[in-house]
């Protein structure tokens, strides 16, 4: 009985301890965070965190989140030379590329491109990890932006006609993937490899008439050339034309880099006629 009451004695002294003294009742005031404040930090503040373990690069963590190298090197205050050390942790900023998607059961690509009313070519495009043939539920698709109206091509290639005319070399590399179906589906232009910084030279004179970032393509320049056709110069490090600007055949107006979705360095080149691809191997020497 006596130890019945010496027990209720001492936590009714706790307790009054801690009324006297909140803070004791916390690991540290400082670290202490409601959970208001964490709601309201997480959703006005997309970014991630991510851990670095062993074999991690920048490159191999932006094609894994699906974010712009470029984009995650400046969220972070790094370059290509940054060491990353095992166990620190880096910020993923929020997909450049769309929307995700989580895929839910009897979704295909095609139902997924109605929902969003895109050509189902981009979402295949976008998604190169991922067979558009037997897609899982739960995977997480991106869903690009949508391009411009007067901007969009046709997810048929053009047929007609003979090539008019001959165009340069933008640089010269190995051919990574050629113009065509592929199992991703339809590869829309020519990707020619080679290393980061690598000077891209117009094909022929023109108007530059597109100078920035489309989703996908990343850093991207358009031309329109006089004889009707457009030719266009994607995942660039940097670009050093406008719109607007007048270029003429040779001259350089971006370097090779790993904007937008791609799996290394490379110059992705196409040929536009009345806004369909053709081949470029049709008009290049």
């Amino acid at each position: 009985m006596n130890r019945r009451w010496i027990s209720s004695g001492v936590l009714c002294i706790l307790l009054l301890t801690q009324c006297v003294h909140p803070s004791s009742a916390r690991l540290s005031e400082s670290k202490f965070v409601p959970f208001t404040e964490v709601f309201s930090s997480s959703t006005q503040n997309p970014v991630r965190m991510h851990q670095i373990k062993k074999g991690d690069t920048l490159y191999r963590i932006s094609l894994q989140n699906k974010v712009d190298l470029q984009s995650l090197m400046k969220t972070n205050n790094m370059n290509e030379d940054t060491i990353l050390e095992i166990g620190s942790t880096i910020k993923i900023p929020s997909s450049p590329q769309g929307a995700i998607h989580v895929v839910a059961p009897g979704e295909t690509m095609s139902s997924v491109a109605q929902c969003y009313d895109i050509n189902i070519a981009e979402i295949i495009d976008a998604n190169r990890d991922k067979n558009p043939l037997a897609l899982e539920v739960g995977d997480c698709l991106v869903i690009p932006a949508k391009a411009d109206e007067d901007e969009e091509i046709s997810s048929t290639p053009s047929r007609g006609g003979k090539p008019t005319g001959t165009l340069g070399w933008p640089i010269t590399g190995t051919i990574s993937s050629d113009y065509g179906q592929r199992k991703s589906g339809f590869h829309h232009g020519l990707d020619i490899a080679n290393k980061i910084g690598t000077p891209i030279h117009a094909a022929e004179s023109g108007t530059v008439i597109f100078a920035g970032t489309k989703s996908v393509y990343g850093r991207t320049v358009m031309i329109s050339h006089p004889d009707g056709k457009q030719t266009l110069y994607a995942h660039a490090k940097s670009i050093c034309v406008a719109k607007g600007d007048k270029v003429d055949r040779g001259e350089v107006i971006a370097y090779v880099g790993i904007s937008g979705v791609t799996t290394g360095p490379h110059l992705h080149f196409e040929v536009r006629v009345n806004k369909k691809t053709c081949d470029p191997l049709q008009y290049l020497r």
